[in-house]
Parts: C-alpha cells; structure tokens; sequence
C-alpha cells in the first residue's frame, strides 16, 4: 500500500505540511516572547506549575509539564478549568506559575481559571495561537506560537507549535544550552519526517477495532494526542497509556486483535517502553514501535547490539535533541492519520459531531 491521501489534498494535509514553516517562523519571530516568559519565570522562581487547557492544548501541556519536571525541577499539575468556571472555587497559588493554552484564546473555562489564578497571585501565562483574544489579554504574558490560521478541525500545526514553544520557554528559564540551536535546527528534521512511509500500519489499522497509542515522559504526551485523532478522524476507538501503566489491567485486552503504537524513545524511559512493546506482541498484539534511533535499531539499550524484536518498526527521524523527538515523531503520525481516515472513508475536516471551536464551560 503507498502512502497517499486521496484525489483531494484535505486541510489537516495542508497544515501538516505547513509545520515545518510554521515551526521556523517561530524560531525566527517569536523568541522575545519565549525569552519574556523563561525571564520572568527565572525572576518568580516557581515552586509549583498549574496548567489549564482542553483536547490537543492539554496534550501540549503534558509535554509541558514533563520538560519542566526535567529540567527546573518543579511539579507541574494539570488543574480542570471546571474549579473556576462551575464550582467558582479559588486556589491558593500565590508566588505559583499557570500556564493556560489554547489556540482560540476564547473558552470560558480557560479564561475563567486564568483570571482566578491570576487574582490568586500566580503568574500567568497564555499560550495561544489568536491575538488578540480574551486568554491572551488576561494575561500577565501572552506568548504566541506563529503557528498561523489554522482551518481543519484536527489541530496538527498548532500543536507542535505548541510543543516548540514549551521547549523554548523551558529552555530560556533553565538556561538550557542545547536548546536555541536545537530549535533553530528543528524545521529541516520535520521536513523529512513529512516522508515517512507508515503504510504498514495503515494496513494494520484500516480494520482495526480498539488501538493502544503508549509512550513514556515527553512521549506521553504525543501517545494523548494520537489516541484523540484516532477516534476524531477515523472514528477509532483508541486509548493512551504510558508504559508503565499498560501493564496494570489494559494489557488483558492485547490477545483480542488489539494494534498497538509505541512511541519510543531516546531518554532513561527507553527499556522500560521496549519492553512493554514485547509484552504486549507476546499477548497477542500488532505491535508498530517508532523509533528515532532508526527503523532497525530497536533494542533494549543504546549501548546493545541490535536485536531481532516482535514488532514491526516504522520510520522516524531523530530530532536535533531527544527532547524535541517527539515533535517530529508526531509531525510523521499527522502525515499517517490523513492517509488512514481516507482510506477508512472520512473526511478528516468534516467531523460528524465536531467544530473547529468548541466553547466549554
């Protein structure tokens, strides 16, 4: 099976292949606003993150919290906007961080937490892909991610230039070394993950019933993300899980024809998500693994000989850090997912029950 998407080049088509640029626009536009904001949070010097957001922001902010952990050292929870906007309650985030993200900057619930956590005296910080806008107003510091108007219903280029912009502020305030050049590096690696053939687990997936998305650490987050366009594109049910939580009761279900995707990963928690990958293809399940140390180097350790494993690897290309991977790992599935909803027979940019804005409160 090629990998092709149809007649028709569809708007999540589009603005896929819009992420290279828009990832560079940001590296070329948008750094004094990520330098504000890791400046200001270097002055706060939180002891505690909080981050509010929905869908494919609140996937952002996964990979958000797991950065912060890593590299500042500081938790970070993800808090439901629903404490401020139904239940009207006030936290005590006084000398706290809150990041809210979302591309429209218009949901009640995130405004209404942003304004409760900023009375509270938190900084607050708004990621948005819209200014100006009611999140981005309300804010101490309004960072945009240069992502550009974005049409399909199924974000793609605002959430990697969302992840960009998290590895940019994180960066700044923990004065990472690596990073600007990584970033600067970042848009030429996305334009060769576009290429990446995933046709076999086209196959695989054109007919399956339930899929497992897993990852682990930053690669958790992207897991979240592939899991909801799974169901939202191609009306397949699919679950996320990290790694180490599978194994807990999910793995029961692997000898019933379950597929599952692996997202490894270049980092501590490598091992430990290889070997979920074996446990889960000895149970039953079509295991696909995506592997930025290359499509034949999966192994229990970088510093082991290859091989030979129960799963079959998919191409990926590395990022210029095992930071950003992730960006790049999900920039290939994006390119996949349109060619799976047009061979299941969907419309990715015509969601049944969706809209490109949803309000919640």
């Amino acid at each position: 099976m090629t990998l092709t998407s149809g007649p028709r080049k569809t708007l999540l088509r589009q603005e896929t292949e819009e992420i290279p640029e828009s990832v560079a626009r940001q590296a070329a536009t948008g750094g004094p606003d990520l330098a504000r904001a890791g400046a200001a949070l270097g002055d706060l010097d939180p002891a505690l993150f909080v981050t509010a957001a929905r869908g494919s922001s609140d996937h952002a902010a996964t990979y958000f919290k797991y950065l912060v952990e890593l590299l500042a050292g500081r938790p970070v929870a993800s808090v439901g906007p629903s404490i401020a906007s139904v239940y009207e309650r006030p936290l005590a985030l006084a000398g706290a961080a809150c990041l809210s993200v979302s591309q429209s900057g218009k949901s009640p619930d995130l405004n209404a937490f942003q304004d409760m956590a900023r009375a509270s005296g938190a900084l607050t910080l708004a990621l948005v892909n819209t200014r100006p806008s009611p999140l981005a107003q309300g804010a101490d510091l309004a960072i945009d991610i240069c992502a550009g108007p974005e049409r399909a219903v199924a974000a793609s280029k605002s959430y990697v230039c969302s992840l960009a912009a998290m590895a940019g502020i994180v960066g700044a305030w923990t004065q990472h070394p690596k990073m600007p050049e990584a970033l600067a590096a970042l848009p030429e690696r996305l334009s060769l993950a576009l290429s990446c053939d995933w046709s076999p687990l086209v196959e695989a997936a054109a007919g399956a019933r339930s899929l497992y998305v897993i990852g682990r650490g930053p690669a958790f987050a992207i897991a979240q993300e592939a899991a909801l366009k799974f169901k939202e594109t191609c009306q397949i049910h699919a679950e996320s899980y990290s790694s180490a939580e599978v194994i807990h009761g999910p793995i029961q279900l692997a000898a019933g024809g379950l597929v599952a995707l692996v997202f490894l990963s270049r980092d501590a928690a490598r091992p430990g998500l290889l070997q979920t990958a074996e446990r889960l293809a000895a149970a039953g399940a079509r295991v696909f693994v995506v592997d930025p140390l290359g499509a034949d180097a999966a192994r229990s350790g970088t510093a082991l000989p290859r091989i030979a494993l129960p799963f079959t690897a998919l191409p990926c290309i590395a990022a210029p850090d095992p930071l950003l991977d992730p960006l790049s790992q999900i920039t290939a599935f994006y390119r996949f997912i349109d060619t799976l909803a047009g061979v299941r027979g969907f419309d990715p940019d015509a969601p049944q029950l969706l809209n490109k804005v949803t309000e919640t409160l």
